[in-house]
């Protein structure tokens, strides 16, 4: 049909992505189904991770993301073939925490996190308000609404890529498996767990951009992952190139794990028998593992005038992985005492100077959708 978009199919994980944990072809992936147990060796690759129009039906966003995984995936292959990682502050840092971060506010599971948030929110607030204005005849009816948010995919990439200073002060290790267990991925690839321990996190261990004992990984292969660390929590043993040799089948399954606690519906590998004491772990630990969304909570506040009011709130789970051998929490996790920043910030200037940012992304937001609901009223 004329006028009709080039990609329909759009993948919020890259075909290119997958296509490092192919089976049997360049066009098929070894899949586990987290809700039945399935197991599916030669699943096709351009059918996973996608949905129609999941961005938008405006084919310059796939384009522009196109181009984007395009150099990603160059940076990636350097990644892959020299035990490459790079330098803090160089172009090739900042382009990797770019992809890590785009990666992260693309997927499925981040659509339904925003709109498992404006629906629970949204509904609360609506509640509240119907009981004092004695509105019983709409209070029936409210169980039966559902919010969402409208554009919500293109809202948390656009967040997220904002975001990626957040992460610059990370530690970037990369770990290279010489096990007989193959790194495998996930329908959300980028996985974030916080192992600081309950005595030194006051307010919880959170998994928060910006949250003080932050792991954020990401597989890139079945014999490669990315592991960025808070420097002041954890202390990780490596080569002076910043790699990590893994020869504990034990250590690969701990890193394995991290990928059920944010994945939707499948695991992905290259091999189901080189996959199998991953497998049987997440078996024993599934109900840990996934647990659900989290509930919302009313709690009875004063504000600082006197006046009586609800706080609502949604602490997430905690995620917290079992650290390989060569990860070791340094005093300050266990003292609460950090050179920046304190026990739920890791650098409060760097908050205040991304929220600015995030603030103005915003504002032009709502100044875009003035002037287009202005032009559409002066057209009609």
């Amino acid at each position: 049909m004329p006028g009709e978009p080039k990609r329909k199919n759009n993948h919020f994980v890259p075909q290119s992505y997958l296509k490092r944990f192919k089976s049997v072809s360049e066009k098929q992936v070894g899949l586990f189904n987290l809700k039945s147990g399935l197991i599916v060796e030669t699943a096709p690759i351009k059918s996973q991770c996608s949905r129609d129009y999941f961005y938008t039906k405006n084919p310059v966003f796939e384009q522009m993301f196109g181009d984007l995984e395009g150099q990603h995936k160059r940076l990636v292959t350097r990644i892959l073939e020299e035990d490459y990682v790079p330098g803090p502050l160089s172009n090739d840092h900042h382009s990797l925490l770019s992809m890590i971060m785009f990666q992260a506010g693309r997927t499925e599971a981040v659509v339904a996190h925003q709109d498992h948030l404006a629906d629970e929110f949204g509904r609360a607030i609506m509640r509240k308000h119907f009981e004092k204005e004695r509105k019983h005849d709409l209070l029936a009816y409210l169980d039966k609404v559902r919010i969402t948010m409208p554009d919500a995919i293109l809202d948390a990439i656009a967040q997220h890529l904002s975001m990626y200073p957040l992460i610059s002060d990370l530690d970037v290790s990369l770990f290279v498996n010489r096990t007989a267990e193959d790194f495998l991925t996930s329908d959300h690839p980028v996985a974030r767990c916080n192992n600081l321990p309950a005595t030194a996190a006051p307010y919880g261990a959170n998994i928060g951009f910006a949250s003080r004992g932050l792991l954020i990984l990401m597989p890139l292969s079945p014999r490669s992952l990315l592991l960025l660390s808070d420097p002041e929590v954890y202390n990780v043993t490596k080569r002076s190139d910043n790699v990590v040799p893994l020869t504990k089948v034990d250590d690969v399954v701990g890193l394995n794990l991290a990928q059920c606690f944010e994945a939707t519906q499948n695991l992905y590998f290259a091999s189901g028998a080189r996959v199998q004491s991953t497998l049987a772990a997440f078996r024993k630990r599934s109900a840990s593992l996934r647990k659900g969304v989290p509930p919302l909570t009313e709690t009875p506040t004063v504000m600082p005038d006197g006046r009586t009011g609800v706080l609502f709130s949604m602490v997430p789970h905690n995620h917290r992985m079992a650290l390989p051998k060569a990860i070791a929490l340094r005093r300050a996790a266990l003292t609460g005492k950090y050179r920046c920043g304190d026990g739920l910030r890791r650098d409060p200037v760097r908050v205040a100077l991304v929220s600015a940012e995030l603030d103005r992304l915003k504002s032009r937001q709502e100044e875009a959708i003035r002037k287009a609901e202005a032009n559409a009223q002066s057209s009609c």
